[in-house]
């Protein structure tokens, strides 16, 4: 079972406090529960057979974003957030998960997305039939469903770079939703025919403004005999706009004004996979400064609250914890933030429209593409 695997962090964890301060979770529920200490010693008495899977356990394992802080926090490094995860293998096992996470396994299958239908909007008309393109965008499934800005920001970009770059017809999700949940099988599966479409068009660049995504084809992938061959580069915008600009391909003469500019590191791109840089290089570039750093930042950032698809899964709790992270941001009087990834940007839209609509929330994309709009 899943938590075969996670035994030793199960040992080390459950007498353990050193991460609780910094577990977005139990900053917004204030529940012991809700931290690493809390799901180890829910485990040890799962594994000891002296509980089962309770609605209220199953319920507290569904409600951790999976965003790693823990470990920047724990003095032994354990992967206490694939502790949850392999718990989650275990609930799906015994077909205990929740009805919701059901629900987003039957929409993956059935539509291709955990969100069902996208939002209607069209992509630039581009052929599937280019020959080996340059650049093939993938999207990413949230942001297909709930920004389609983005997606019209990132096409605008790349005419402006004057690559040759294409889409991917009837895109399906990448996989990773599922293996967060616990769904690992089916996960793999989905993998394979997302993998296979890629390899067949054989891109230079396979291009995702979606963090998950790009985890998800850089780390995952791989453990599952699906690498990509070494000619293609997988990138994520930031990366892709700060190689444009450096070769001169993008040229941003500072025509946008804003004030007061903070940028929010997404667990999956920084802390998971290192990119800290990029998207602070492209900021400063367009605005001409370097955003404004936030208390907790890089490493130590903050989970927005959308992690493990929690936005779709339990919104009142994401919020909760998008309230904690932006009350970060208002220390610093931020007017605008930026973010390089579409969850967080539903979150924290769907939080200041209700409490700070002064605030502009902005993904790196939209923010560059200010530039050819005119600006503001």
């Amino acid at each position: 079972m899943g938590i075969d695997h996670v035994r030793e962090v199960i040992k080390n964890c459950r007498f353990c406090f050193m991460c609780r301060h910094a577990c977005p979770t139990f900053l917004a529920t204030k529940l012991d529960s809700h931290t690493p200490r809390g799901y180890a010693l829910m485990l040890s008495e799962i594994s000891a057979g002296i509980r089962g899977w309770t609605d209220d356990f199953v319920k507290k394992f569904y409600q951790c974003s999976q965003c790693g802080l823990c470990r920047e926090d724990c003095a032994f490094h354990w992967p206490e957030d694939e502790l949850v995860r392999h718990a989650r293998e275990d609930i799906v096992e015994k077909n205990r998960e929740p009805q919701k996470v059901k629900n987003v396994l039957q929409s993956i299958q059935v539509t291709g997305s955990p969100f069902g239908n996208d939002s209607g909007y069209k992509l630039n008309s581009r052929s599937e039939n280019q020959h080996h393109p340059e650049v093939v965008y993938f999207s990413g499934c949230s942001t297909r469903s709930y920004h389609p800005e983005i997606i019209s920001a990132t096409e605008n970009l790349l005419e402006h770079c004057g690559v040759n770059w294409m889409r991917m017809e009837n895109e399906e999700c990448c996989g990773i939703p599922l293996y967060d949940l616990g769904y690992t099988q089916e996960a793999k599966r989905q993998a394979k025919k997302t993998y296979d479409k890629l390899v067949a068009i054989h891109p230079k660049i396979i291009l995702t403004g979606c963090p998950h995504c790009l985890r998800n084809f850089r780390e995952i992938y791989p453990n599952w005999q699906l690498s990509f061959p070494k000619d293609i580069q997988i990138l994520h915008v930031s990366q892709f706009l700060q190689e444009k600009i450096l070769d001169r391909s993008l040229i941003f003469h500072h025509k946008v004004s804003l004030k007061s500019v903070s940028y929010h590191d997404p667990c999956q791109l920084g802390r998971k996979l290192g990119i800290f840089d990029e998207p602070r290089f492209v900021v400063r570039d367009i605005v001409g400064q370097a955003p404004t750093e936030l208390f907790h930042s890089r490493e130590k950032a903050e989970c927005c609250g959308a992690g493990s698809i929690q936005f779709f899964i339990d919104l009142e709790l994401s919020q909760k914890i998008a309230k904690v992270r932006m009350n970060r941001v208002l220390e610093e009087k931020s007017q605008v933030l930026i973010t390089a990834c579409q969850n967080c940007k539903t979150v924290f839209q769907s939080f200041i429209e209700k409490e700070f609509p002064s605030m502009q929330v902005m993904d790196i994309i939209e923010l560059a593409n200010l530039e050819f709009e005119g600006g503001e």
